[in-house]
């Protein structure tokens, strides 16, 4: 009897373009996906996959992103519960799948989410598609929350980095699950201070610690992705020595979201794990596709090289 296949796509915001990478293995190799659950950028890049669009065309459209067009998506609107509207998010999503719900899409998918008031997880398994994934992708503090039937719902990251058991429940009995979130040790390591020994912290870091060492010993930010504070013409009228409030957000919340993730990971367990190794890139590096695709396909690669491929057509 064929196993049913489950891919569970994690968050990480611009790392995220490893899934890419993944989806592209699993296309030339024949592995067929059955369910995706994906929470965030992982959401994003399922529902375009479920969609119908392969992951070669996928790639094609991020290579197409620069600089210019990457920042044009988080043009801060100061709204009062968020930097970013995120309506032109959504609507370069349109531009490439439509507007289907999630019913009609060609592989069952959901999207996690997560309900801001009262920190319950949301899975989204029918209605707008497009509405789904600008739930999972708004980042706290950054994309203002997405109301839902009277609820107001954030990052599907806050509960759920990688939707195993969600997968799970769908129907799949063999799970890939894609972690691209690395470590707060391998995610912030280059921000010793002066002078500090080069190896690894033996000791968590905390939020305190990251927020400290960015304010103090972070360079100058001076591209409007790390700081959204640039007058419209583009001139920057001053360098911050401190990083950018994306930065801050993002840093703080990859360090909660990975300590979660571990203790999900112990209890609900897939049977493949991909961990593409893409700490060198930053969250908000959305112009640095071709890098976090190929990663992506080399750590596929690598970690299929170790099983029989049982499910290859």
């Amino acid at each position: 009897m064929k196993r049913k296949i489950g891919l569970a796509l994690g968050a990480g915001a611009a790392r995220g373009y490893a899934h890419i990478g993944v989806l592209k293995v699993l296309d030339e190799e024949k592995i067929p996906i059955d369910f995706i659950a994906g929470t965030s950028i992982g959401a994003l890049m399922g529902a375009i996959y479920a969609s119908g669009i392969s992951a070669k065309e996928m790639e094609e459209l991020v290579l197409n992103l620069d600089r210019r067009k990457t920042t044009s998506f988080f043009t801060p609107t100061l709204p009062y519960s968020g930097l970013v509207e995120g309506k032109r998010i959504t609507e370069f999503m349109k531009s490439i799948i439509g507007n289907p719900n999630i019913e009609d899409l060609k592989i069952p998918f959901a999207a996690v989410a997560t309900d801001v008031m009262s920190g319950r997880e949301v899975i989204f398994t029918k209605g707008s598609t497009i509405e789904a994934v600008r739930a999972s992708i708004s980042i706290p503090g950054i994309f203002t929350p997405c109301k839902y039937n009277e609820n107001f719902l954030v990052d599907g990251g806050l509960v759920n980095p990688v939707p195993v058991n969600c997968v799970r429940e769908m129907g799949a009995d063999f799970i890939i699950a894609v972690n691209v979130l690395p470590s707060p040790e391998r995610g912030t390591h280059k921000l010793r201070m002066k002078g500090e020994e080069k190896q690894f912290p033996t000791s968590p870091i905390t939020s305190e610690i990251v927020n400290t060492r960015l304010s103090q010993f972070l360079r100058p930010v001076k591209n409007v992705i790390e700081n959204p504070f640039i007058t419209l013409t583009g001139k920057l009228k001053t360098i911050r020595e401190t990083p950018s409030i994306f930065t801050v957000i993002l840093q703080t919340i990859a360090i909660t979201e990975h300590q979660i993730l571990n203790l999900q990971l112990k209890s609900s367990k897939p049977d493949i794990l991909i961990e593409p190794e893409v700490g060198f890139i930053k969250p908000l590096e959305f112009y640095r596709g071709k890098e976090g695709i190929v990663e992506g396909e080399r750590a596929t690669r690598l970690v299929l090289s170790k099983y029989d491929l049982f499910c290859r057509r």
